[in-house]
């Protein structure tokens, strides 16, 4: 089976990652948005990546990164100032902590006219659905545009709007941040977050709560990722469904939210309701969906850096 186009718009980020030599760091291409439309690719969608491209020596290194994956530049457009860069450390259980470098980066600086032509590109080639999230939808100076695009993107209606909110303490005040995220989480149809987000968000809520109450806001599909734990999946008039995690040795934890995201999409496009009514999906169907995320989260949790599965992969592991 083959999932409709699915876009996914938002940053790439070089990510310089420390060696054996904490002198020494390498330039990795990354960005959740560019894992998540690279991870729909391996798993059989066709992607198509909207972004707004540097004009430095690192935005060819990012090029790269997608045509070398089989992904296309078109959706990206040309854009002045430097590209985004995230200085990596590495913690003890895998997870990595980010500081980033954006202040001139075109990734952040979506507006209005940028965001019309990209969508119109989306929709030409077919897009049913639109994945959005991470730092474009809460940092730099495009969040207003974005939001009122996003916003107007769920009044057509002809897009199953997706959002990861993949919050980094840090980078601007957590009451900022949230009053951003939760107005994405209102106007999105499927929204998966980590409990770590939801930990940093709402410090004095239960992610579980925070999921009954985002779900109750408008999305149809609420998950929830937590680590080594599993998934869970609220639903407007359904019980919460739970699929536990895969045991795996872990080399790092890069990539597999994006996964996760990923693997929702193609998953939903399977069962022929992007674009449609979440709500006709059975809770078997939302089980299975959820299964074959957790799998391919795991193989990306089993290899360093972001490299998600292809759909021949996870059905081997299955």
């Amino acid at each position: 089976m083959t999932s409709p186009a699915i876009a996914v718009l938002g940053e790439r980020i070089v990510d310089l990652v420390p060696g054996d030599d904490p002198a020494a760091y390498r330039a990795v291409a990354g960005g959740s948005p560019a894992n998540v439309a690279l991870g729909v690719q391996r798993l059989g969608a066709a992607a198509v990546l909207l972004g707004r491209s540097a004009d430095d020596g690192l935005a060819e290194l990012l090029d790269r990164a997608i045509t070398d994956n089989g992904l296309s530049t078109a959706g990206i457009l040309r854009r002045s100032g430097a590209s985004l860069l995230a200085v990596c450390t590495r913690n003890a259980d895998g997870s990595v902590h980010y500081a980033f470098y954006y202040e001139s980066a075109p990734d952040l600086r979506w507006n209005a006219a940028d965001l019309g032509e990209a969508l119109a590109a989306a929709r030409s080639a077919g897009a049913r659905a639109w994945h959005t999230g991470s730092l474009v939808s809460w940092l730099g100076t495009g969040v207003g545009d974005l939001l009122a695009a996003w916003q107007a993107a769920a009044g057509q209606g002809d897009l199953t709007l997706s959002y990861d909110p993949n919050a980094r303490p840090g980078t601007i005040p957590r009451e900022e941040m949230r009053e951003r995220v939760e107005a994405f989480v209102a106007a999105a149809d499927v929204v998966k977050v980590s409990d770590e987000d939801l930990n940093y968000l709402y410090p004095d809520r239960t992610p579980e709560e925070m999921c009954a109450r985002w779900m109750e806001a408008g999305p149809g599909l609420v998950v929830l990722t937590r680590g080594p734990n599993g998934v869970a999946a609220w639903r407007h008039g359904h019980d919460v469904i739970e699929v536990s995690g895969r045991p795996v040795t872990v080399a790092d934890t890069v990539g597999a939210g994006d996964t996760i995201s990923a693997a929702l999409l193609v998953g939903l496009g399977d069962a022929g309701v992007l674009g449609g009514d979440l709500s006709t999906l059975t809770d078997d169907q939302v089980r299975e969906i959820l299964e074959r995320a957790v799998v391919a989260a795991a193989i990306t949790c089993s290899r360093e850096g972001a490299q998600p599965p292809t759909r021949a992969e996870v059905d081997a592991e299955l």
